[in-house]
């Protein structure tokens, strides 16, 4: 046990080791968003059909461009002829697989390194960041489940709240 001991951050309190395991924790989800669609397409709602309520295209607007170009498939908006087009692609799979790594590098650092305070800034703000994420996906643009996406908001709200709680007992003045 004194081995694993050695690797675990020194710092006091729990924090950093709050921090080690959700470091753990978004590099397996990273790995997963590299590997397989199968994980993502059970948080993200699956099915969109093309927008008919966008103006056509003319010398200063493109449909294509718009990011409203797909709505959420319903049984209104989803008549046979029109083919519904999934929004969990492999590259959208590999971009929040890369923000996630690179949240999980942030939050490993900040694990051994918490009385820095830009490194503790950045780090919280790396939960802020997966909190408005996922609660625009779910409240704004409708495109995930809230099943799936609990822990998340679990994750990033106890991670807000306690480095916002606890900066004078870590960070070092």
């Amino acid at each position: 046990m004194d081995v694993l001991k050695d690797y675990l951050p020194a710092a006091k309190g729990y924090l950093p080791y709050y921090l080690l395991v959700t470091s753990i924790i978004a590099v397996g989800n990273s790995l997963q968003n590299y590997l397989t669609l199968h994980f993502s397409r059970r948080l993200y709602n699956g099915q969109f059909v093309p927008n008919s309520s966008l103006p056509p295209k003319t010398a200063t607007f493109n449909p294509e461009d718009s990011t409203q170009k797909l709505v959420p498939a319903s049984s209104a908006s989803n008549t046979k002829e029109a083919r519904t087009q999934d929004q969990v692609t492999p590259l959208a799979a590999r971009l929040f697989g890369t923000y996630t790594i690179i949240s999980a590098i942030v939050r490993l650092y900040a694990a051994y390194n918490i009385h820095l305070a830009p490194i503790y800034q950045i780090t919280l703000w790396t939960y802020v960041v997966a909190l408005v994420h996922f609660g625009s996906e779910f409240a704004v643009y409708r495109t995930a489940y809230l099943g799936p996406i609990v822990s998340t908001f679990f994750f990033a709200t106890v991670g807000i709240a306690w480095m916002a709680s606890q900066y004078s007992f870590y960070v070092e003045a």
